[in-house]
């Protein structure tokens, strides 16, 4: 789940503004690592468990249980742009959003 809730196909997606920077906390509270990945755009890892990190550019970033990882990403291709864990049962289940850049 992403913020408490499954994917759900009849949910807008969420609109992101081109050019502005989001922060992205991703907080795994399952022992079962989650390879993460935004489709059609990279962010920078900017920190891992609270240790600050800087310069590191991805489209994925696999985060392992119990971690927190947070990423900033400035958006700047306009429309649909999924984001889901690449473990397709995960996926399927629900661990997926859907934005849309504007």
């Amino acid at each position: 789940m992403i913020n408490g809730r499954s994917f759900d196909s009849r949910d807008e997606p969420q609109a992101l503004r081109r050019g502005r920077r989001y922060r992205l906390v991703f907080s795994n509270k399952t022992s079962d690592a989650h390879p993460l990945h935004l489709h059609r755009h990279t962010f920078e890892l900017t920190e891992i468990n609270g240790q600050p990190t800087a310069g590191i550019r991805e489209d994925v970033v696999v985060v392992k249980g119990f971690q927190t990882v947070a990423v900033d990403v400035i958006p700047q291709d306009p429309g649909l742009t999924l984001f889901h864990c690449h473990q397709q049962m995960h996926m399927d289940m629900g661990f997926r959003k859907l934005f849309r850049v504007v």
